[in-house]
C-alpha cells in the first residue's frame, strides 16, 4: 500500500515536472538550431551574391587591368561595400582590403575562396546579439526548470513526510484497536473466574479442601487485574505527563527479592522455574521501589509468556562500575532483531504464532519509561529460539 503510494506520488509529481523541463530545453534548443540555420544560409547567400558580383565586374577587364593589384582591389572592395561592413575581401595573408572590419564584429562567421582570383570573401556575423540573447534565454530557462524541480522535490519531500506521519498514526489508530480488544480480552478472563469461584464458595457446595484452592485463585486473578489497572493507570499519567516517582535510597537487593517472591505466588499456576542470584555488597540506588518493582515484574511477565510450556526463568542482580544491573533472561522464543526497537513503542506486540500471548503492549513502554526517570537504561539482547535477556541498568547513588 504504501509503495504503492510513493509511485503515486512520483507519477504525478516528479515525472510531469522532468518531462515540463526536458520539452522546454528542448524548444529552446530547437529555436537555436533554426535561428543559426537560417542565418547560415543567409551569410551564404551574401557571399555568393559577392562573388557573383565580382564575377560580372571583371568579366570586361583587360589583363593588364587584373594585374594592377591597387585597381583590382578597389574594385573588390567597391562590390563588396554592397553589404555594407558586413562582407569584406580578405588577401592570400587573411588581411581585409580597406581596413579592418568592425571591432565588435570578431571572426568572419563564413570564408569563401574566389574561384578565378586569389582572394577570400569574408562574411561577418550581423546579428551576435540575438544569438547571445538566446543562449541568455536558455541559461534562464535552465535556472528556472531547476527551479522548478526543486519545487517539485519540495513537495515530493512534503508529501512523503505527511505520508509517514498519517501512516504512524494509522498504526498506532490499529494498535490501539487491538489494545482495546486485548484489554477487554485481559479484563474479562480473570472476571469470570473470580465471579465463577465467588458463585461456587457462596453457594456451599464447596469441599473444605478445595476452599483455600479456590480463595488463592480468586486473590491470584485480582492481583492480575491490579496489575493490570496499575500499567494503564501509570500510562495515562505518562501520556498527560503527571506520572511521579517517589525517589529515595533503596536496596535494590531486597527490592529484587520481594517482587521475585511475590511474582513467584500470583504465578504458581504456571509451570515455571525462577531462580534468582546476586552479587554480594551491591551498593544502594537512589530510586523509586515500587517504579523499579513493578518494571521487573513486567519482565518477569514478558519471560513467562513468551516461554514454552516449561519456562526456566534466571533474574540476576549485579554491579558495575557506577551502575546496578536487573538481569531477566529467559529461553522462551526470542525477539527478531528488525523488532527489537519496536517492542518499547506503546501498545506494540510481537506477534507469535506458537501461542496466543495476552497483554496489553504496555508494560515494556512503562519500563523505558520508569529507567529514564532514574536517569538509567533498558537494554535487549535476544535471538529467536533462544530466548532472551532484558537488563535495567541504574546508577548507583554517590
Amino acid at each position: 500500500m504504501r509503495l504503492k503510494i510513493v509511485l503515486i506520488f512520483i507519477l504525478s509529481v516528479l515525472i510531469p515536472t522532468a518531462l515540463l523541463a526536458f520539452l522546454g530545453l528542448q524548444a529552446v534548443r530547437s529555436e537555436k538550431t533554426i535561428l543559426e540555420t537560417n542565418i547560415r544560409r543567409v551569410y551564404e547567400s551574401m557571399a555568393d551574391v559577392v562573388e557573383g558580383e565580382i564575377k560580372n565586374a571583371v568579366a570586361g577587364k583587360t589583363a593588364a587591368f587584373l594585374k594592377d593589384q591597387a585597381r583590382l582591389e578597389s574594385l573588390l572592395i567597391e562590390q563588396a561595400a554592397l553589404f555594407h561592413y558586413e562582407v569584406k575581401i580578405l588577401d592570400r595573408s587573411g588581411k581585409p582590403l580597406g581596413g579592418k572590419a568592425a571591432s565588435n564584429l570578431g571572426a568572419p562567421v563564413l570564408r569563401q575562396d574566389l574561384k578565378s582570383l586569389p582572394y577570400t570573401v569574408a562574411v561577418y556575423e550581423k546579428y551576435p546579439v540575438l544569438v547571445k540573447g538566446l543562449e541568455t534565454r536558455k541559461g534562464h530557462l535552465a535556472f528556472y526548470v531547476a527551479m522548478i524541480l526543486f519545487a517539485a522535490l519540495c513537495v515530493l519531500g512534503g508529501s512523503f513526510f505527511t505520508l509517514g506521519v498519517l501512516s504512524r498514526e494509522w498504526q498506532l489508530t490499529e494498535l490501539k484497536s487491538e489494545f482495546v480488544a486485548s484489554l477487554s480480552h485481559d479484563l474479562r478472563r480473570p472476571l469470570t473466574s473470580i465471579r465463577m469461584f465467588s458463585e461456587m464458595l457462596k453457594s456451599g457446595s464447596v469441599p473444605d479442601e478445595k476452599k483455600q484452592e479456590y480463595y488463592k485463585i480468586i486473590s491470584d486473578q485480582s492481583e492480575q487485574l491490579t496489575n493490570l489497572a496499575n500499567n494503564i493507570l501509570d500510562f495515562s499519567r505518562i501520556e498527560r505527563g503527571r506520572k511521579q516517582y517517589k525517589f529515595k535510597e533503596e536496596d535494590i537487593a531486597k527490592v529484587a527479592r520481594e517482587t521475585v517472591e511475590r511474582f513467584k505466588a500470583s504465578a504458581a499456576h504456571e509451570a515455571c522455574r525462577i531462580a534468582l542470584s546476586m552479587d554480594p555488597d551491591l551498593p544502594t540506588v537512589r530510586a523509586d521501589a515500587e517504579a523499579i518493582s513493578q518494571a521487573l515484574s513486567n519482565l518477569l511477565a514478558n519471560a513467562v509468556n513468551y516461554s514454552p510450556a516449561e519456562k526456566d526463568i534466571q533474574v540476576h542482580v549485579g554491579k558495575k562500575p557506577h551502575a546496578v544491573v536487573l538481569e531477566v533472561v529467559d529461553r522462551g522464543f526470542g525477539i527478531a532483531r528488525k523488532e527489537q526497537k519496536k517492542i518499547f513503542e506503546k501498545f506494540y506486540r510481537v506477534a507469535q504464532k506458537e501461542t496466543n500471548i495476552e497483554g496489553s503492549g504496555l508494560g515494556l513502554t512503562l519500563v523505558r519509561h520508569a529507567l529514564k526517570a532514574h536517569h538509567g537504561k533498558v537494554l535487549v539482547e535476544s535471538q529467536l529460539g533462544q530466548g532472551s535477556k532484558f537488563s535495567l541498568i541504574l546508577p548507583v547513588v554517590r
